[in-house]
């Protein structure tokens, strides 16, 4: 029985997304362990991304010139090879290093969502791309959940299940998911240069995107990053507890993401989602100050996922429809790029600002970086709704972007 390409890759994006939902909310205590101070924590976070942001670009062009499939197993390999050297680490830097290898390999994301949008007709991307942040969500359940379950045999179990996790998920890639067929110019010349792919991916909106892209991931990892900080010190939850908080995050994300975000998209369009998401995720930042007790905190978490749900895949969509085959990985590789890059400027701002909070009462404890991350968010509210005034080049002809309808 021949196996389903969307099946497998979405798979392949689930199984890492466990392996990597597992590490993120037991990571700043493990640090920790190696007298890491806050701020180091957040730098510690940032090196994974910042490796991200180089290397989405290269592996999406690899992707193009050499296929998917060769990409993602390799990714794959690379990312067991850094969670072991982060079980391994007996210094901080070592700690560091782990995290750069496994940020490198596990730039694959925009690889992953170019093969979706090789075996996905345009008006139905939006609904695949939701899958992939589905895959996300559903990671970001078990991922945590199992880290807390594991954490709790030994500090450095969750590191070698997610090693072992990714290892087979490359023998999975490598032994079932073919190389999908995609559909280039009759011409084997391909857009050469940042410039040349801008034009051919949708011009000057493409670029608006993948600013409105990176504001958006780093007024969001700004306040991720700080949450088990701050979860430990307002309201005293430990390591495990803290993870069953990402486990919620995780849980609205899936359900959005797989089962509602195709259809609230074919009736309200993804740029409308897409700004109705980036300001939901606004305003719950910006009155995460007044969570004092722990059921507002987590009702504000849960409108902070929602927003989250709503923008991430439509903006990967509205991206994906400006561009042709032959620049499919580059376009998605260079979003991913920005994202990654949010993730490195958030972090290490949040640290820096949860420093300057230390000196604050419990209740207080992480407001700065709250506020912050929502004026980040804002700003990238008011971006994305200069989309609608753009328009989008492609293959010569101009096509306007309606308000309510996904055009890319």
């Amino acid at each position: 029985m021949k196996k389903s390409p969307l099946g497998i890759i979405l798979g392949v994006v689930f199984i890492d997304l466990i392996g990597f939902g597992m590490i993120i909310p037991i990571l700043p205590l493990y640090a920790q362990q190696f007298a890491a101070s806050e701020w180091q924590i957040g730098l510690l976070l940032a090196s994974y991304s910042f490796m991200q942001f180089l290397a989405s670009p290269l592996l999406g062009s690899f992707s193009d010139r050499f296929g998917r499939k060769p990409v993602l197993f390799g990714s794959l390999l690379g990312s067991a090879a850094g969670y072991v050297l982060m079980a391994s680490a007996s210094a901080l830097w070592m700690l560091f290093l782990a995290r750069i290898i496994a940020g490198a390999a596990g730039a694959s994301v925009g690889t992953a969502s170019a093969y979706i949008a090789d075996i996905t007709p345009p008006e139905n991307r939006s609904r695949r791309m939701g899958l992939i942040g589905a895959a996300f969500g559903v990671g970001f359940v078990l991922g945590p959940a199992l880290g807390g379950i594991l954490s709790q045999l030994s500090p450095v179990a969750p590191f070698w299940f997610a090693a072992a996790v990714a290892v087979l998920n490359g023998a999975a890639v490598l032994a079932f998911l073919p190389e999908p067929e995609r559909h280039l110019p009759t011409s084997k010349a391909t857009p050469a240069g940042l410039r040349a792919m801008l034009v051919a991916a949708g011009g000057r909106r493409l670029a608006i995107l993948a600013l409105t892209y990176f504001v958006a991931i780093a007024g969001f990892a700004v306040v991720t990053m700080i949450y088990p900080q701050v979860s430990a010190r307002r309201f005293g939850l430990k390591q495990s507890q803290i993870s069953y908080l990402f486990v919620l995050i995780g849980l609205v994300g899936a359900l959005i993401q797989g089962g509602a975000i195709g259809r609230l998209s074919k009736r309200y369009g993804d740029l409308n989602l897409a700004v109705t998401g980036l300001f939901l995720m606004a305003l719950s930042m910006g009155i995460m100050p007044l969570a004092t007790s722990l059921p507002l905190f987590v009702l504000f978490s849960v409108g902070l996922a929602a927003g989250n749900s709503l923008s991430t895949p439509t903006l990967n969509a509205l991206a994906s429809r400006g561009a042709s085959g032959a620049v499919q990985g580059r376009v998605l590789g260079t979003l991913q790029s920005t994202g990654s890059l949010g993730r490195v400027f958030g972090p290490a701002m949040g640290g820096f600002l949860l420093t300057a909070d230390h000196a604050r009462s419990n209740p207080q404890y992480g407001n700065t970086p709250f506020v912050a991350g929502a004026l980040l968010m804002l700003g990238a509210f008011f971006l994305a709704l200069t989309l609608r005034q753009l328009k989008t080049e492609t293959k010569g002809a101009v096509v306007e972007v309606p308000a309510d309808r996904s055009v890319g």
